[in-house]
């Protein structure tokens, strides 16, 4: 069983639900939790809340064996590229996979990529 960080878009946590679900069913602990957001809670302002979101995600993807960012959509806000960023800084310490595309240099770093998203869960699979 692997801890497991998954990356992407912020808008695709609906699609992404089942295949943390997936992993889930695998034994796999899915540690990010930025999938469930769904709103700031009142009382807190819109910086706070999201400073909060990016200390809670940082330490997630440190508690995590593996890494896995979904490229099928860019972001513009670029936080999807500073996890992955972060994930690759531990030198070994978690193994680092891409779903979709290659988009920039630092995405040849990772350590497997696959097209889809079967492909990667079948892979998982076949590791247990």
């Amino acid at each position: 069983m692997m801890k497991v960080y998954l990356a992407a878009k912020f808008e695709r946590r609906e699609e992404l639900r089942p295949i943390r679900d997936k992993l889930w069913s695998m034994g796999h602990e899915v540690v990010s939790t930025w999938i469930d957001e769904v709103k700031k809670p009142g009382g807190m302002t819109s910086d706070q809340f999201k400073r909060k979101l990016a200390v809670k995600d940082l330490a997630q993807i440190e508690s995590a064996d593996l890494f896995i960012l979904d490229t099928f959509v860019i972001s513009e806000s670029g936080g999807k590229e500073v996890e992955f960023g972060l994930a690759l800084g531990q030198f070994q310490g978690i193994l680092v996979y891409i779903v979709g595309p290659a988009c920039n240099v630092f995405h040849q770093l990772c350590d497997r990529r696959f097209e889809n998203w079967d492909d990667c869960l079948t892979s998982l699979k076949e590791m247990l």
